[in-house]
């Protein structure tokens, strides 16, 4: 049998060891076994810590890197392309033409990839990224108070939101997803309703349209899916220029567990306390402390404000 010709392009491979709570280090062994065999300049390089993923990528992108691809779960996906980006989210400018994006999914939600339709078993997913069809996709900034209480800003890729999102995430972290995303998910909502108050939010669609009231949470919706699975954006598209904005009225905790199987089916959106809306831009301010969550992690709180960036990353994805 003939050996498999290497292919030559400059790739960088950023892996999250822990994505997935860590379980997966026997598939993730064979993983970049099989991406050297492909690729003969692959660079792999593997997190230490939070937000380290954006250093690599961005240290990557101004190296020149063709192509950078994230190796992990949603929270790794949204750090390598917030590598893309300088701190304030303007896109970096190389010498050579900006790299494009590649999603190899190992973590335990994917639900970005999930989005896309790039199969969540790694190994498949490296077929598509051999295809190298690339797609214009959007993303997103967030500029908000930080957990060091000063002002910042963070890209997102798949989906932001302010209140219970924000409660459930930040007890994720602490508890970990050792019991596999859906179960640990799962909980961790459970945990996050038991102690949760609806929020008095003031909300500012596109600059001129202005909601205040109490809400459960509010979803800035870039791609379909968050919570492992939940279709929390049914209709939303990564190419429109615009956010899917999901307002979720003010629920008991009785109403918010009674909704769960129809936020996973996305048959929500069609109930009397929950609106949809359309925008560019969101801006959102609580009369209490709310938590914001980021592509599955939770960086700061309120006050936000969440700006589209309209076709700011080439993504590869699976060929129409």
């Amino acid at each position: 049998m003939a050996a498999r010709k290497q292919r030559k392009e400059s790739i960088v491979f950023i892996v999250n060891p822990q994505a997935g709570g860590g379980k997966s280090e026997k598939q993730l062994t064979s993983l970049l076994a099989e991406i050297r065999s492909i690729y003969a300049n692959a660079k792999i390089e593997h997190t230490r810590e939070k937000e380290h993923a954006t250093e690599l990528s961005r240290a990557a992108v101004k190296a020149g890197a063709e192509c950078i691809v994230a190796v992990g779960g949603d929270g790794t996906i949204g750090e390598v392309a917030a590598g893309f980006f300088d701190n304030q989210g303007r896109a970096l400018k190389t010498a050579k033409q900006a790299p494009v994006l590649g999603i190899l999914p190992a973590g335990s939600g994917s639900d970005f990839a999930r989005t896309l339709g790039i199969p969540r078993t790694p190994s498949l997913a490296l077929q598509i990224l051999r295809t190298a069809h690339v797609q214009t996709l959007d993303a997103g900034l967030i500029d908000f108070i930080g957990k060091d209480g000063q002002k910042t800003k963070r890209i997102f890729i798949n989906i932001a939101d302010v209140g219970i999102g924000g409660e459930v995430v930040d007890i994720l972290e602490r508890q970990g997803k050792k019991l596999g995303a859906y179960v640990s998910y799962q909980l961790a909502t459970l945990r996050g309703l038991i102690g949760y108050k609806n929020k008095s939010l003031e909300i500012i669609i596109d600059k001129k349209q202005k909601f205040e009231g109490t809400y459960n949470g509010v979803i800035i919706a870039n791609g379909k899916y968050f919570g492992s699975g939940m279709k929390i954006a049914p209709n939303a598209e990564v190419d429109d220029g615009l956010f899917d904005v999901v307002m979720l009225g003010e629920m008991s905790k009785l109403e918010m567990v009674a909704k769960m199987q129809k936020l996973r089916k996305g048959t929500h959106i069609f109930e009397k306390n929950i609106t949809v809306h359309r925008a560019k831009h969101v801006a959102i301010r609580s009369q209490t402390r709310a938590l914001i969550d980021c592509d599955g992690e939770m960086p700061g709180e309120c006050p936000a404000e969440f700006s589209i960036l309209a076709g700011a990353l080439k993504v590869i994805v699976p060929p129409n």
